[in-house]
């Protein structure tokens, strides 16, 4: 990770209509914790809605996902967009700060994770503020982030290594299928 300027952070979370009071609740969280403990870390902040560049939206999205320093995902009301969002950048294995708020029920696949859970109020803001700047720079410090997915993919590694009665049988066909991989010239 870079260590200091330059450093990016999306941040997604649920927004709804620009009248709605899921979007008055992100907004507040962006504006009054988040961009205020960002700045304070030297990262620009980047949320979907503010992307004014022309194009595909998904495109940008996913995008930053998968270059970003930093992502921060906001699971308050599950939003499908939300958790799709965090499943891509789990696939990427890079760092992640997740929050949700008080009295969110996680789904059972990411319940166990690390995640910051705060009040939405004046009180939560100010008591979420040092919490989340320890967060964002233990995040930033992770050489391999751990997540869900990389769990099973080690695992599976696991049982492939252990799973060939002969491991020099095993070692060859890995080198075969290497083989068969064409490489642009």
């Amino acid at each position: 990770m870079k260590n200091g300027k330059g450093k990016k952070c999306f941040v997604i979370t649920p927004l709804s209509t620009s009248d709605s009071i899921t979007r008055r609740k992100a907004e507040g969280l962006i504006n009054a914790v988040i961009r205020p403990v960002l700045k304070e870390l030297n990262f620009e902040v980047i949320t979907p809605h503010e992307i004014d560049n022309p194009g595909s939206i998904t495109h940008q999205v996913i995008e930053n996902l998968l270059t970003v320093d930093l992502v921060i995902a906001n699971l308050t009301e599950l939003n499908t967009n939300v958790m799709y969002e965090l499943a891509v950048r789990h696939a990427k294995r890079l760092p992640v700060v997740v929050l949700a708020e008080e009295g969110t029920k996680l789904p059972f696949d990411i319940a166990t994770e690390r995640t910051i859970f705060y009040d939405d109020d004046m009180e939560g803001s100010e008591i979420l503020k040092p919490i989340l700047k320890k967060a964002i720079q233990a995040a930033n410090k992770e050489e391999n982030p751990d997540n869900p997915i990389y769990r099973v993919i080690t695992s599976q590694v696991i049982k492939e290594v252990s799973a060939p009665d002969n491991i020099d049988t095993y070692l060859v066909d890995k080198i075969n299928e290497l083989s068969l991989i064409r490489f642009p010239r």
